[in-house]
């Protein structure tokens, strides 16, 4: 890379995006289908034609499909994630010095590779296929360690290519960014229930929990991300529920062989890690972590009561999130589908690609001793509802409460809802001071108003708290009518 010095060892980063996280496009049209925004129809009467059109291409097998590299838009796709752009991450590391850039450097001269897969399909494929990619860049880079950057179900794939399928020979570090050991309970409630929205609540108009659960349920790589050790499933009788072994919640025996499969998967991969692993990973927010199922006739089920806790990034549980065998536990508070751009992983992550190599102080770089958590009430509003918002800071060393925080935030534009027509961005944003709480010290609340302009929002909130640096935030919403 560019800025070596001789204490850095020598490598090039490869970052293996999460679900969702590749475009898929038509080999025989060129066209992106995972998810070419300018695509959808400015016309509402279009919308069900295009959405049949998005969901008949995306099920599963469908080899038509092909990675088109990494994501370049933001995903909204509750109750999965909210999802910023890989190429933040790519923009972080140019940065910090590397040769990052696609568009700037051709591919021999890079050293910041994003490999885009196909990922519905089996993580095992996928583990192969990135270690073909590899070989190609290690031609670039003789001698070279490869580290690898692996979001969320990218963890999984980077793990089978090491452990299963040779790559420990040539991966010198593992940076797990909000990456499973033990799937996600979201992974379940998707096969259950479908999705809630995807990219505007509008879409919902057309049956789309019923339909992209169809789709969804030829996904290969989502049973794979079920939980195969926690009991996560509960009877009305507070009885354990196993889904792999209570089968009536699948009606198509493919779908079942699937899911049998997907637990082999994760038997077989274990949680060896035979590299140094980093295990970043977001907490305090609502994840889904538990499920009461109500039973039906024929040992079918009625439906699922899903539960939130704070213990969580917002898709996956800590428990889940912290790999039992890293050498390094970072906790962040950050959610799942922005930890990678957070802007206190980023500082530790520079720390840990070259500011250690440098005898740079690490304390400096942590700002650890105070935890915080801040959100919006809920991740949808439409134009002039209120935005509750509210804030917790605690002491990391006995849980104290923190008073007298300042704690600001503002909205800030993101872009246009998908299948927007030309918007004009809004001017003179709300912002605002959030007051503690007097009953509940170390809670701090406020309200925004949602502007009339529709869109994708950026919730920025600043943290100071004495002796201490000021801390960043943000959180994605959605304003639509």
């Amino acid at each position: 890379m560019a800025t070596q010095t001789r204490q850095i060892p020598p490598h090039f980063i490869v970052i293996v995006p999460g679900y969702m996280g590749s475009k898929l496009r038509d080999k025989t049209t060129g066209k992106v289908v995972w998810v070419d925004f300018s695509s959808i129809p400015f016309n509402p009467l279009q919308w069900g034609d295009w959405l049949d059109h998005l969901l008949k291409t995306m099920a599963y097998p469908n080899d038509n499909l092909e990675p088109a590299g990494i994501m370049d838009q933001v995903i909204f796709v509750p109750p999965w994630a909210k999802q910023e752009h890989y190429n933040r991450l790519i923009e972080a590391f140019q940065i910090m010095g590397y040769q990052a850039d696609p568009a700037r450097y051709p591919e021999n001269e890079l050293d910041v590779y994003g490999f885009g897969y196909d990922w519905r399909q089996d993580n095992r494929i996928s583990a192969r296929q990135l270690g073909a990619a590899i070989e190609r860049w290690r031609a670039y880079h003789p001698g070279a360690q490869v580290w690898l950057i692996a979001h969320s179900n990218g963890g999984l794939v980077a793990r089978w290519y090491i452990e299963k399928e040779g790559g420990k020979e040539h991966v010198g570090r593992l940076f797990l960014m909000a990456s499973p050991w033990d799937g996600t309970v979201k992974a379940m409630r998707l096969l259950f229930d479908g999705l809630e929205m995807l990219f505007r609540q509008q879409f919902n108009l057309f049956n789309l929990p019923e339909r992209s659960r169809a789709m969804l349920r030829t996904f290969p790589s989502i049973y794979q991300l079920i939980p195969h050790q926690d009991p996560f499933l509960r009877g009305l009788n507070n009885e354990p529920v196993d889904p792999f072994n209570d089968l009536g919640w699948l009606e198509d025996e493919q779908h079942r062989q699937l899911l049998l499969d997907a637990q082999r998967f994760n038997q077989e991969l274990g949680t060896t890690t035979s590299v140094e692993t980093l295990c970043f990973f977001g907490r305090k927010r609502p994840t889904t972590t538990y499920g009461i199922v109500r039973p039906a006739a024929m040992n079918r089920w009625s439906d699922v009561t899903w539960s939130d806790t704070e213990a969580g990034d917002g898709t996956l549980s800590e428990r889940t999130a912290v790999h039992p065998n890293a050498q390094q536990i970072l906790p962040f508070v950050a959610g799942h589908g922005d930890i990678y751009v957070d802007p206190a992983v980023l500082t530790f992550l520079q720390w840990e690609l070259m500011g250690k190599y440098r005898k740079h102080e690490r304390a400096s770089l942590l700002g650890q001793h105070v935890k915080i958590n801040f959100a919006a009430e809920r991740d949808a509003y439409r134009p002039g509802e209120t935005i509750a918002l509210w804030a917790t800071a605690h002491k990391v060393k006995d849980d104290s409460p923190i008073t007298r925080a300042r704690i600001e935030a503002q909205l800030l534009w993101r872009q246009a809802l998908p299948g927007a027509q030309q918007v004009i961005p809004p001017q003179n944003l709300p912002q605002v001071r959030l007051q503690e709480s007097i009953p509940t010290p170390g809670r701090y609340e406020s309200n925004l108003v949602a502007p009339d302009v529709e869109g994708y929002y950026l919730l920025q909130a600043s943290v100071k708290v004495a002796g201490q640096p000021t801390h960043k935030f943000e959180e994605l919403i959605v304003i639509e009518t």
